[in-house]
């Protein structure tokens, strides 16, 4: 590790990702242009990922590695916080991988501009080497522009082009600071909340267009585990992102216009949490204790508040029936 302070700390959470984690290191430590960190946190993994992390350490003075028992992705996110010392923070998933040239462009167009984020722009990929020319994930955010977090999500929550990837932020990190931004601990769909949190206070954000983060398609990942506890988990998650968007929106020093927003996403939750309860858990048991807990939370005239044409007033209308069945 370097004596000076790092232009970047790269936070990498792994979890059972033997067979791809080198790749992403190695993506990682081949960025030119920039001094960084690498804080790879092994949570519990119960494959041989901590030995190959252990193994590029020892050849590689910018890694860093702390070994864990098991506590989820956001704890571990938590850590990396903790730990880093960078003046950007990044965050990269053990089975992804970046393109040369990512962080020397995000992080200049974050200096050049003085901004607490920046909003970079990815692709998915099955297997390396990536697409020549992949397809980029976002189309509308705002390119070329500088703007505060509120505007941000003003323009871009309304299109279902709001940046919710943690690995597509690029993050000052005395603004995370100031702000003492963490992970909430033990929830899917952290990275909503997360995105919340920093679009709420961020006061000058920008974006640059190039898709730079390969996100792997992975069927091992837990939002595409059959298992009945994963998904549990993840309707667990979406009620909760459904609370804090709420919440936000019902603050009183909340823009009366962002307000309104922040509703018609969650109107969009709650039809992502009718997905989830219908084709994926199958216990009913479950099934039955997450409609009603939706219901008594009065979340279907959150979602008839936050409708915005008839497409969205339908879908409130269609839980209100669906989740009243599974209650009973």
């Amino acid at each position: 590790m370097t004596s000076t302070r790092p232009d970047a700390s790269v936070i990498v959470p792994v979890f059972n990702c033997e067979a791809w984690i080198e790749a992403l290191l190695r993506s990682v430590l081949d960025q030119e242009g920039v001094e960084l960190e690498v804080i790879a946190i092994c949570d519990g993994a119960t494959d041989g990922s901590l030995a190959v992390l252990e193994s590029m350490a020892a050849r590689d003075a910018r890694i860093r590695v702390v070994a864990q028992s098991n506590r989820g992705v956001s704890a571990t996110r938590n850590v990396g916080l903790t730990l880093a010392r960078g003046e950007w923070i990044v965050f990269a998933d053990g089975d992804d991988w970046m393109k040369p040239g990512a962080l020397r462009t995000w992080i200049a167009h974050g200096e050049q501009h003085d901004l607490d984020v920046v909003i970079g722009n990815g692709f998915s990929f099955d297997a390396l080497p990536p697409p020549d020319e992949p397809q980029p994930m976002y189309q509308r955010q705002p390119w070329g522009e500088i703007c505060d977090g509120t505007a941000w999500l003003t323009r871009t929550v309304p299109n279902d082009d709001w940046v919710v990837c943690v690995w597509l932020q690029c993050v000052r990190r005395g603004f995370a600071q100031r702000h003492g931004l963490r992970f909430e601990e033990g929830v899917v769909h952290e990275d909503i909340i997360w995105t919340l949190q920093v679009g709420l206070r961020a006061q000058r954000v920008g974006f640059v267009r190039e898709p730079f983060y390969g996100y792997r398609r992975n069927p091992a990942s837990i939002t595409n585990s059959p298992s009945q506890a994963a998904v549990a988990q993840r309707a667990a998650g979406y009620l909760r992102v459904i609370d804090a968007l709420v919440t936000a929106a019902l603050d009183p020093r909340t823009d009366r216009s962002l307000s309104r927003i922040l509703l018609r996403q969650a109107n969009r939750e709650g039809g992502h949490l009718l997905h989830v309860l219908r084709k994926r858990l199958h216990d009913e048991a479950l099934r039955r204790t997450f409609a009603r807990q939706f219901l008594k939370s009065g979340y279907i005239r959150v979602m008839l508040k936050g409708a915005t044409n008839a497409s969205e007033l339908w879908r409130a209308l269609r839980c209100w029936r669906i989740y009243s069945r599974f209650a009973t």
